[in-house]
């Protein structure tokens, strides 16, 4: 009797007017990569052989059959990725790496001698019945998740960013003449048995050629869908000077590399993730998946309702609320991938029932030592109104994802290009009233913006060198300080292709509010905002702002040692100076001797002063995720209050080492 019920709903699910209206499927058949960590699944050596990309016809019918379109152009044995349909569903777009079996195991893959071209994955086309293979990319790269874009080029993912601190046409450029130039690197990890290289978003024209990085970002950057208005929607990963687990949220690009924005998530927690977006058709809502940090991309479906809000839980509905959001809330035993939403009900997905409990434990979440399945995941489709699923495919042998349906589809509109041609390789900002956002700051109280870059990491293993006091603290260049109007506006020149952040500041060059967040420019580009972290849904003055009447100011640069900042060439000569004949340990003043500011003691007897100290300040942000106006390290600094008042220096000095000997 079950089984009978279980047919009749079963041809009832299939009849669904959605699936009628195509009568084939593209998707992925692929053994998950040997790394089980978000940023590590898309590297060429973890790969894993087996599979290619298939169709299958008829799914929905008595007799579908399956048909491989990669089988006769693919000869050896390799790995396939995500997979894309151009608009008029005649061509296919992937990215393929070949699989050599030696090389999880080598030890020095940050040599890149050691690794073999054709082991990074590239991006490749054809045409659906598997002729006229093109590869597009090339180099010791990987070059994966290619996207075709409205006016005919694509956008994709690359390591190409590299280490410039000025990233653009010139950087990538590079990157073509020389195929094994080294990467940038995540700060919180690796090695070099295991490099984690940044990948970012790119684009190339149709046949590969007019490399140009969108994205200047030194972190990594996921998934990228091309939405409903032509702009592209992609994860990026966001912890300057804060947790590196919880930031990874969803944002927009215009195909030119202008106007990044946030959508959803800056410092909302859970989930961790928000990869796979795809807009849902007739809608202005979007589905995700929501995916964890030290796992592969799967999880709990999310459907994002982006006009209720940037933050937290009132802009998202659980479309799987049985599946948890891995690994912030727990591990699920179930799991959801490839969402391709048919409306805000209807869903193409891949799932499985991989969190098979090793000695009482969902197995994924031991992800450095438990391998995901090679047969763990299948073709469904979900009803999120009833949470229901119906199988369309599987392979008893090998993973099933990415199902895509085989049909034309509506082509978003081309979005001009704002960057100008040829133009100098700077742009500017302009910010049309700080005290937005900032309620408790008097006006006139804000002198100036501090604008701070953020460079890319050079070694790949995490603190190494220490530059910080979290251990996945970013380098610093303070590229300098713009005025701020009577009005609180700003306008000035910073260069292009860098990402940067802004600190708004006081008379005494004290950090009111720090952007948790980063930005940049492209050629020619004048990017504006409202205030300072003001409402997204605020109207702009209703004046005109004063900086924008006149030329843009260029930034007044600080001192050595703020280019990058470096605390042996800001801060120690002036202690040299000023300090060291006093505070050192053969100093005949006792208290002084235990002040130790020498070279070799100076930071750590700073960061560690007074209550609360520098370093206690620094993990309370870095915990906490997200800026308080008003709530500056240096606003609450011990020892900055110390220096402001000479008078009291070796009396608070006297109680401190008084408490510290009791």
């Amino acid at each position: 009797i079950f089984l009978e019920a279980r047919r009749l709903q079963r041809q009832l699910a299939l009849r669904n007017p959605l699936l009628r209206e195509f009568d084939t499927l593209l998707f992925t058949k692929r053994v998950p990569g040997s790394y089980n960590h978000m940023s590590d699944q898309y590297y060429g050596w973890w790969s894993k052989p087996g599979g290619g990309l298939y169709l299958v016809r008829g799914f929905t019918g008595a007799a579908p059959t399956e048909e491989c379109i990669t089988a006769a152009a693919f000869q050896e044995p390799g790995s396939f990725l995500r997979p894309t349909l151009s608009y008029d569903a005649k061509k296919v777009l992937f990215a393929w790496c070949r699989h050599y079996p030696h090389l999880a195991a080598e030890k020095n893959k940050l040599d890149k001698a050691n690794v073999p071209e054709d082991a990074f994955y590239h991006l490749f086309e054809m045409n659906l019945d598997g002729s006229g293979l093109r590869q597009l990319t090339r180099g010791k790269y990987d070059d994966f998740d290619g996207r075709y874009l409205p006016d005919g080029r694509i956008v994709f993912l690359s390591t190409r960013r590299g280490q410039a601190l000025q990233v653009g046409r010139e950087s990538a450029a590079r990157t073509l003449a020389q195929p094994d130039l080294p990467d940038c690197y995540v700060r919180c990890g690796g090695g070099p048995e295991r490099p984690v290289a940044v990948y970012t978003l790119h684009t190339i024209n149709g046949d590969g050629s007019g490399l140009f990085p969108i994205s200047p970002f030194e972190m990594f950057e996921w998934t990228p869908e091309v939405a409903h208005d032509g702009s592209i929607l992609y994860s990026r990963w966001d912890y300057v000077d804060r947790d590196n687990m919880p930031y990874m949220g969803l944002w927009s690009i215009r195909p030119d590399g202008t106007d990044a924005r946030l959508v959803y998530k800056n410092y909302t927690k859970a989930p961790h993730a928000t990869f796979e977006p795809k807009p849902i058709p007739g809608s202005h809502k979007i589905v995700f998946t929501g995916s964890a940090h030290h796992a592969q991309t799967m999880g709990s479906l999310v459907l994002l309702d982006p006009r209720v809000g940037q933050e937290g839980g009132d802009p998202i509905t659980r479309l799987t609320p049985e599946v948890v959001f891995p690994e912030i809330e727990g591990w699920p035993l179930t799991s959801y991938a490839s969402p391709w939403p048919l409306s805000e009900r209807s869903y193409l997905v891949a799932w499985g029932a991989e969190g098979m409990l090793v000695e009482g434990r969902p197995g994924w979440s031991r992800w450095h030592e438990v391998q995901r399945p090679s047969n763990g995941m299948a073709l469904y489709h979900y009803d999120a109104a009833t949470r229901t699923r119906e199988l369309l495919w599987s392979d008893d042998a090998i993973a099933c994802s990415e199902p895509i349906p085989v049909r034309p589809r509506a082509r978003p509109p081309v979005l001009p290009s704002l960057v100008r041609a040829g133009a100098p390789r700077e742009g500017r900002f302009l910010v049309s009233d700080v005290y937005r956002g900032l309620p408790d700051a008097a006006r006139g109280t804000i002198k100036a913006l501090r604008i701070v870059a953020v460079p890319a990491k050079t070694h790949p293993t995490m603190n190494f060198p220490s530059i910080g006091l979290t251990r996945d603290d970013p380098g610093k260049c303070v590229l300098g300080t713009a005025p701020v109007e009577a009005d609180g506006s700003a306008y000035f020149r910073v260069p292009s292709g860098v990402i940067v952040f802004f600190q708004a500041l006081d008379a005494q060059g004290v950090a009111v509010q720090t952007m948790r967040g980063a930005t940049h420019v492209q050629p020619g580009q004048t990017l504006s905002c409202i205030g300072c972290h003001e409402g997204r849904n605020e109207a702009p003055p209703a004046k005109r702002a004063l900086a924008s009447q006149r030329e843009a100011s260029p930034l007044t640069a600080g001192p050595e040692g703020t280019w990058p900042l470096r605390f042996d060439q800001l801060i120690q000569p002036l202690l040299d100076r000023q300090c060291v004949s006093c505070h050192n340990p053969k100093a005949t003043d006792a208290l002084a001797a235990k002040f130790d500011l020498t070279p070799a003691n100076a930071y750590a007897t700073l960061v560690g002063y007074g209550k609360p100290n520098l370093r206690d300040q620094v993990m309370a942000a870095y915990n906490r995720g997200y800026s308080i106006p008003g709530d500056g390290i240096a606003q609450r600094s011990a020892l900055l209050a110390l220096l402001e008042a000479p008078r009291k220096h070796y009396a608070e000095l006297e109680a401190i080492y008084a408490e510290l000997e009791e």
